[in-house]
């Protein structure tokens, strides 16, 4: 019998965009929050839904490890998964604490959750996770109800007697990250991620972090579990890890899923130095600002491995970056751009659209940018409001009934409009969308960064860039275009 079961809700034949990208990453926090449980001695089990077909994999890992606590780490994303599994879990007698970015954003959601009338989830960890769950087990372990166990825990969110949501003090961040024990990396499969990974690209990447926190202010983003702060791990223990995961794993590449590369320059340089000496250098991607990269920070990370850095370009109007206070300028966008392309390092640009006050001439701008920097790649989201956030805040009156209650994601990249834009729609966007990728790649074929070759890939991409202008034209400025004949390919 397991003590702790922890739950990946992730199905990846059910989310049609991870299963076309096939880049699966099992979520760190599981995996530190299961290193943090067996340190104090608990024994730990994993489900991980990413390659199961259906619930019933769950049920049986259920019957056979018999856990008495099944903990599930959920984003936005996988909201609709986790609940069904935690509901699931509840039922065969466990249990259940949720964690992660959007319980900790709105735990009254989860703990009012019912299936079949009864409450799915006992305990949201609001917030870290690791020193909460060696606090939360004990009690809930010998059979206290949640009530009486966690009145002196902090950092967690519950009912009381009168089915009343209690959410007990924040718990402060943890400073010493580096006391922590490495992700539990053995309590997977590492080889079906292997197989998944092969399967559609000639590598196989595992995940890593350095650091905890992003102190910049990106309106946007929910910053509900790492907190608006900057705790980075010593250049040394990183370095370590690298070494252990390629000795152990032996991964093509990594991803560094830091909130931001390159903060402290320092420490960079001293962890160049770190890994180069314990012969660790992987080659990885991650992500950064790019008001931080300037060429001595680009060449430090070009010293250990780096071949493509993502940036959260967002747009090219600068009036749309202030709005979402992003900080930077959108000559700061292309610069970096040159920098990486100067010292062949890919890029990767995270654009938005239909940010609040985002105008036709903006969107214009974003497709100058585009043309002008040239991505290796990018991918563009639909302006999504989080809970916790002042773009939440600011658009608050204005959400769609769709996106006000538990239904406003069913899979990752869900890509739609959830609050109300005038006459734009979700139509609209994702013809815009099509019409940046058109934009983009014409300019990457004028200067040279894609083939030309043969003649019809030259044709083919100049009428479809025609046809997207065109189409997105019509329906930023004739009435009625968007609710008539103007639909993307697909869209019926």
């Amino acid at each position: 019998m397991a003590d702790l079961m922890l739950v990946n809700p992730l199905f990846l034949h059910s989310d049609p965009v991870e299963s076309r990208l096939m880049t699966p990453y099992f979520p760190l926090g599981l995996l530190y929050l299961a290193a943090a449980a067996r340190e104090a001695g608990y024994d730990v089990t994993i489900f991980d839904a990413m390659f199961a077909e259906d619930d019933k994999a769950f049920l049986t890992a259920l019957e056979r490890e018999r856990p008495q606590v099944v903990g599930l780490g959920v984003l936005t994303t996988v909201r609709q998964a986790a609940l069904r599994l935690a509901g699931l879990a509840k039922a065969w007698g466990a249990t259940v604490i949720v964690g992660g970015a959007d319980p900790t954003g709105r735990p009254d959601l989860y703990l009012r959750h019912k299936r079949e009338k009864s409450f799915s989830i006992d305990v949201v960890v609001v917030g870290e996770g690791e020193e909460t769950i060696r606090e939360t087990l004990p009690p809930l372990l010998d059979g206290e109800e949640p009530a009486a166990a966690l009145s002196e825990v902090e950092g967690v969110a519950y009912r009381d007697r009168m089915g009343e949501v209690v959410q007990a003090p924040r718990r402060p961040l943890i400073k010493e990250v580096d006391r922590l024990p490495f992700p539990a990396r053995d309590l997977i499969d590492i080889e079906q991620y292997r197989r998944a990974w092969h399967s559609q690209h000639d590598h196989f990447s595992l995940s890593i972090i350095a650091t905890r926190g992003c102190p910049f202010g990106c309106s946007w983003c929910q910053k509900s579990v790492f907190g608006r702060s900057f705790r980075p791990r010593s250049p040394e223990s990183v370095a370590e890890e690298m070494a252990l995961i390629k000795q152990a794993y032996q991964p093509d590449q990594i991803r560094i899923v830091d909130d931001v590369m390159g903060i402290d320059a320092d420490w960079v340089r001293a962890w160049r130095d770190a890994v180069i000496d314990r012969e660790a250098v992987i080659p990885f991607e991650c992500l950064s600002r790019v008001d931080l990269m300037d060429e001595e920070m680009a060449r430090l990370l070009k010293d250990v491995g780096c071949r493509r850095i993502h940036f959260g370009a967002e747009s090219g109007s600068q009036s749309v970056l202030d709005a979402m206070n992003k900080g930077i300028l959108v000559a700061q966008i292309v610069e970096a751009a040159d920098v990486c392309r100067k010292l062949d390092i890919d890029t990767y640009f995270y654009m938005m659209v239909g940010y609040p006050g985002e105008s036709w001439s903006d969107l214009k701008r974003s497709v100058r940018l585009l043309r002008r920097a040239r991505p290796d790649d990018f991918s563009t989201t639909i302006a999504y409001p989080l809970p916790g956030t002042p773009f939440y805040e600011e658009v608050r009156d204005r959400l769609a009934l769709e996106g006000a209650g538990t239904v406003d994601w069913t899979h990752t990249a869900e890509n739609r409009v959830l609050f109300k834009r005038g006459r734009l729609s979700t139509l609209f966007y994702r013809r815009v969308i099509r019409w940046f990728h058109s934009e983009w790649r014409n300019a990457r074929l004028k200067a040279g960064d894609e083939d030309r070759r043969p003649a019809s890939v030259w044709l083919k991409t100049t009428l479809g860039l025609w046809r997207d202008r065109l189409l997105v034209n019509a329906m930023a400025h004739v009435p009625g275009a968007i609710q008539s004949g103007f639909r993307p390919e697909g869209e019926t």
